[in-house]
């Protein structure tokens, strides 16, 4: 390729093609954008730090497991009438709300954990692993919102209370029920906190378990 292009610039040169300049200006220029290509490679880097965890300018978390569409997705499962797979649901790490931001910050100020955990092939849990911020009257209002659910679909909880329960709070959709608990917890250093269960499930019988 060297050769054939060295004889094609000998053969301008002798008949004083006006277009010398032009043509030697334009490789200069190729070999100079393939030179900036080669340390860049196809660009990764930069795919790499748009797609980061962290946004430079804020240092916020941002990720995709919102909470409320994997509880539509368990509610639509439950309402067609499937079984619920653990292989399918459970996950050990952060949920986030609307923005992809996650619900809660813990106390040591990273990004709340969330651990969903399928009961039964009727029912899931899904409940915050350490103490924080957690606001759950917020959270209980995004998903029911969510979920196309207000103060009509509000049933009685007492069927599912446990011995332990605090504050318990039922709705039922089409096909089974979305529990809210809430119950306050001490760290030893005596810091407080909201822990916060949502339960879906087709019936009362698996969510008493």
């Amino acid at each position: 390729m060297e050769t054939l292009f060295s004889g094609l610039l000998e053969t301008l040169i002798r008949r004083k093609a006006p277009f010398i300049l032009a043509i030697l200006t334009l490789s200069a220029s190729l070999f100079s954008c393939g030179k900036g290509n080669s340390s860049g490679g196809d660009g990764s880097s930069d795919s790499q730090a748009d797609t980061s965890l962290y946004s430079s300018e804020d240092n916020v978390y941002h990720a995709d497991n919102d909470i409320a569409m994997t509880l539509k997705s368990i509610a639509d499962a439950l309402h067609q009438g499937e079984q619920l797979d653990s292989i399918d649901y459970n996950y050990d790490g952060i949920l986030t709300d609307g923005t992809g931001r996650p619900i809660y910050t813990d106390i040591q100020g990273a990004p709340g954990l969330w651990s969903i955990k399928v009961e039964s092939p009727e029912s899931v849990s899904i409940r915050n692993l350490y103490l924080g911020d957690l606001l759950p009257q917020a959270l209980e209002n995004y998903i029911t919102q969510s979920l196309g659910l207000d103060e009509t679909h509000i049933v009685d909880a007492s069927a599912f209370k446990k011995d332990d329960s605090e504050n318990i709070l039922a709705y039922h959709f089409d096909g089974g029920y979305i529990l809210f608990e809430t119950r306050t917890a001490l760290t030893p250093a005596g810091q407080e906190g909201p822990l916060m269960t949502i339960t879906a499930t087709s019936g009362s019988t698996d969510a008493s378990h």
